[in-house]
């Protein structure tokens, strides 16, 4: 694939700790430290006049396009996940008697949004039950009907690892009419994904988790039609027209005033940019997508598939119970596995990430058990000692 050593040599963190924690946040490579530090002297200490002309939004824009096979124009440069799935659910012009079917794997980050808009509209909310952390396909089905307006679902659940049948699921919600949105928090940087052959209208992802990205930082993708037929719950003149934008500018220059009387928005996706996302962030971003590019996609699935096959095969010789689907086409990065520890209380949860902590490893108690996220960076020797660690809990 590549070479592990050098690979490995571009994450400083991996040099201290044994890292198996990347659904939680990932680690830097030194290539977006870099890029950051750079470039926040750039635009803060040196001002320098081609930082603050520099688009970095744009350049992620580009970046995460060519990463999902969308067009940039359908890319919205979002702080976190919850922040990209809020720009949808807040932009669609609900009717009475509307429903939403989610599940009761997702993390709050595609549960809540869609609670505040079923709050706020009237909606019903339909929730389908997970079976021994796997959502099945037919109960997902079942719940849509023609009065289904999205589909909320995760690519990868992230406390089993449980991997969803997107393409699936977009061709039957499609037919009812409805939408998918796609929480791929778990799966970009993990897996190859493609919104177009996948079927997906609407993904968002955070960027510091499976992407390598900082914090503060993801995108969200809205199909181009799609987000014709949204009305965005917020705006900032960055989201009017180039035309309409010059013309405010020069008039703040100027001191003379700018028109009030319309706002015209710009088409499609872009309309729904929001404000304020930090440009230091952005620029790290865009350094994490480009590492990630170059790789490549199907070699980084290949690796994790390899290190996954191991640690399963090291689990099931170890007699250590696996909570999360072990069959490839329903797994990703995630391996969740029971542990002597009961994690229901907070005090216990704490301990086990205590003792984590003190040997040298990060991994996070979730979905009931110990989550092992497993990276292109991790290697056959890590695995080995963390379950010589679990061995000995």
């Amino acid at each position: 694939m590549y070479n592990i050593e050098r690979i490995r040599n571009d994450f400083p963190a991996l040099h201290k700790m044994v890292f198996f924690g990347s659904a939680g946040v990932g680690p830097l490579p030194r290539t977006a430290m870099v890029a950051m530090q750079r470039y926040s002297k750039e635009l803060r200490v040196d001002f320098a006049t081609a930082a603050w002309e520099a688009d970095p939004v744009a350049e992620v824009r580009n970046l995460a396009a060519k990463m999902i096979n969308a067009s940039p124009e359908e890319i919205v440069i979002a702080p976190s996940t919850s922040a990209g799935i809020n720009l949808l659910a807040g932009g669609i012009k609900w009717k009475r008697h509307d429903n939403i079917v989610i599940n009761d794997l997702e993390y709050p980050a595609n549960i809540f949004p869609w609670l505040h808009q079923a709050h706020k509209h009237g909606l019903e909310v339909r929730i389908v039950r997970s079976r021994d952390g796997v959502l099945p396909f037919s109960e997902l089905t079942k719940a849509i009907d023609r009065k289904t307006r999205v589909l909320a679902v995760s690519h990868v659940e992230f406390g089993s690892g449980f991997r969803n049948d997107i393409p699936a699921l977009a061709e039957a919600i499609h037919k009812t009419g409805g939408m998918i949105c796609v929480d791929a928090v778990h799966s970009l940087g993990v897996l190859p994904v493609n919104v177009q052959e996948m079927g997906i209208d609407v993904l968002a992802a955070g960027g510091y988790k499976w992407l390598c990205g900082p914090l503060g930082s993801g995108f969200a993708y809205i199909r181009e039609d799609l987000a014709e037929s949204l009305d965005p719950a917020t705006i900032d003149y960055k989201d009017i027209t180039a035309d309409a934008h010059d013309a405010v500018w020069n008039a703040l220059v100027s001191g003379e005033e700018y028109a009030m009387d319309e706002a015209p928005l710009h088409r499609g996706t872009q309309r729904f940019q929001p404000e304020g996302v930090s440009p230091i962030a952005v620029k790290g971003l865009s350094a994490s997508l480009s590492y990630m590019l170059e790789l490549g996609s199907e070699a980084i699935e290949e690796r994790i598939t390899k290190l996954v096959d191991y640690l399963i095969d090291r689990l099931q010789s170890a007699k250590i119970a696996i909570l999360s689907p072990t069959a490839p086409e329903k797994r990703a990065g995630i391996v969740t596995i029971r542990v002597p520890y009961n994690l229901s209380k907070p005090k216990e949860a704490r301990r086990l990430e205590e003792k984590l902590q003190n040997a040298g490893i990060v991994a996070h108690p979730r979905g009931g058990g110990l989550r092992l996220s497993i990276h292109f960076f991790n290697t056959e020797e890590e695995i080995d000692l963390v379950i010589d660690f679990i061995s000995k809990l």
